[in-house]
């Protein structure tokens, strides 16, 4: 697989064992990807937002699915 440019958005990424959804390419190179995940939580009556970082081997994915960008 080839890299993807850091700041693309992912419409999904699907692994052996997990799948994200709208994320975006902290780096990527030969060995996998690295990637951020904002979710929501709800804790207690208040609502915050996560961010989480990912990193999959490129062995592990399924596929990839890139958001569609306009120029």
């Amino acid at each position: 697989m080839s890299a993807l440019g850091v700041g693309i958005v992912l419409k999904q990424i699907v692994a052996m064992s997990a799948s994200w959804d709208n994320c975006r390419v902290l780096h990527s190179d030969a060995v996998g990807v690295a990637f951020e995940v904002e979710r929501t939580i709800a804790e207690s009556g208040t609502i915050e937002t996560a961010v989480t970082q990912v990193f999959v081997p490129w062995s592990s994915v399924k596929h990839v699915i890139v958001m569609e960008q306009t120029l």
